[in-house]
């Protein structure tokens, strides 16, 4: 606790106002500037850029910190001065003056209400502290200098423009606005970044017998949709399942804002990751929305579509796709229960325009399997809890949902019930090296107690 605390102080910690260190980022940047134009057209490297600026903000905060001095304030010791040298670096490049608590192993989501921030942190209660803004002109100060730095200049907090969006250098995801009685920031950190099926069993949110059997699916081109509440794991576990697809395929990722990062090299194909767009002005001009990305992706030659989140009119183009051109393709679905997924499916196909007939249809053609995550008691710990196929239709119309994995009793874990996958999937799962019949071996599942690392949760 004490660890998170102090770096919530800072720079509050320093006998320094934060308006001093935002301006000497400025002085930072304008001395930047004047070596980018002396550059004319030669590009200044990543390296080059941080190692100038750190040239000279040590040379500001030297003339800084005389004028301090002269002003009858007491001298900082070498330790506030180095924190000090940080703290105008983090503003520069990175998140300023939250990235030291970013910085601590284990956060996942930092909320500033006004004067209160609550930090959620891997294995622990949510922590309660003080924001490390001193006033309300100073978070909006942060949020417009971190949305400035994020390439989203235009989306600058005011009232006239009273919410953005955007991500901090870490790719951290930001939300702000003034709709509320305080300034409210939301930011979520992505853990997990690199994680493969492995790394979820270790975290104990699959075991082996789930691990094969969903690895298998994803090489069997089966087509998933993965279902849980808000900050479920959701995305990490589809992270995960898209670094099960095979090197000689092309994934294309379509998210609202980019959370999966798998156009990286742990992933094994090639992966082109498309991000819709916001309008840069009233008349909604340069937004792009999920639905238009659909269409522009299959222009890629993908063998397969991940959809970030299903969140309305793209429904349509995504089962679309995944029913005739792209089988193996998956997306994440906001539902609390397992049997509400069919039903906000079809309220998202509603919302395209579909009858609730054709809208079952659709499910039924395009789904293979539904796999649902969920929260545990225990802070930061999530597991798969469901699995269910979907296969042919019930006497009303409604697809047919075969469970195949159910929470044990207990503790949610996913273990295997007494219920077959269909013929025709089984010989799918078992040409792509799994065998069906384990699933009757093993009707406890492969769990162990509990994860065996207490290091990162999934996010």
């Amino acid at each position: 606790m004490a660890d998170f605390a102090q770096a919530a102080a800072l720079p509050g910690a320093l006998p320094v106002p934060p308006e001093e260190i935002q301006k000497l980022r400025v002085r930072v940047a304008e001395d930047l500037r004047a070596v980018r134009e002396r550059q004319q057209h030669q590009t200044l490297e990543a390296e080059e850029e941080r190692e100038l600026a750190e040239m000279f903000a040590r040379r500001q905060i030297a003339s800084w910190h005389s004028e301090f001095i002269a002003g009858k304030n007491a001298p900082l010791s070498q330790p506030e001065r180095a924190i000090l040298l940080e703290e105008v670096l983090n503003l520069t490049f990175r998140a300023g003056a939250l990235q030291r608590l970013l910085d601590q192993p284990g956060v996942q989501n930092i909320d500033i209400d006004g004067g209160v921030m609550y930090v959620d942190v891997a294995g622990r209660e949510r922590q309660k502290m003080g924001s490390p803004f001193a006033s309300r002109e100073q978070t909006i100060d942060w949020i417009n200098a971190m949305a400035a730095q994020s390439g989203h200049g235009e989306r600058q907090l005011s009232y006239a423009s009273p919410a953005v969006e955007f991500r901090l250098p870490d790719d951290s995801r930001v939300a702000a606005n003034v709709l509320t009685r305080n300034v409210t920031v939301s930011i979520r950190k992505h853990g997990g970044r690199a994680w493969t099926l492995g790394h979820l069993m270790q975290e104990g949110t699959v075991d082996q017998l789930l691990a094969s059997f969903l690895s298998a699916a994803v090489r069997a081109h089966m087509n998933i949709v993965i279902c849980g509440g808000m900050t479920a794991g959701k995305t990490t576990l589809m992270r995960a399942l898209g670094r099960e697809i095979p090197a000689s395929e092309r994934l294309v990722t379509l998210e609202s804002d980019l959370e999966l990062f798998l156009d990286d090299e742990e992933t094994p194909c090639h992966t082109l990751a498309f991000e819709s767009r916001q309008s840069n002005g009233e008349d909604g001009a340069g937004a792009i929305t999920l639905s238009e990305l659909i269409e522009v992706a299959l222009r890629y030659n993908a063998d397969r579509i991940m959809v970030g989140e299903v969140r309305g009119r793209e429904s349509l183009a995504m089962l679309e796709a995944m029913s005739a051109t792209q089988p193996g393709s998956m997306c994440t679905l906001h539902a609390d229960r397992p049997k509400d997924v069919i039903n906000r499916l079809v309220l998202r196909l509603s919302m395209a325009g579909l009858g609730a007939q054709t809208a079952h249809r659709l499910i039924e053609g395009a789904v293979h399997l539904m796999v649902f995550v969920k929260k545990t008691r225990n802070p930061g710990e999530k597991v798969v809890s469901h699995v269910w196929e979907v296969d042919g239709f019930n006497e009303d119309g409604t697809p047919s949902m075969t469970q195949l994995f159910a929470p044990r009793p207990g503790d949610g874990r996913a273990v295997p019930t007494a219920y077959q996958v269909s013929p025709e999937r089984g010989e799918q799962l078992a040409e792509a090296g799994f065998n069906p019949l384990l699933l009757a071996h093993y009707p406890n599942g492969m769990w162990k107690d509990g994860p065996e690392s207490a290091g990162r949760r999934a996010s």
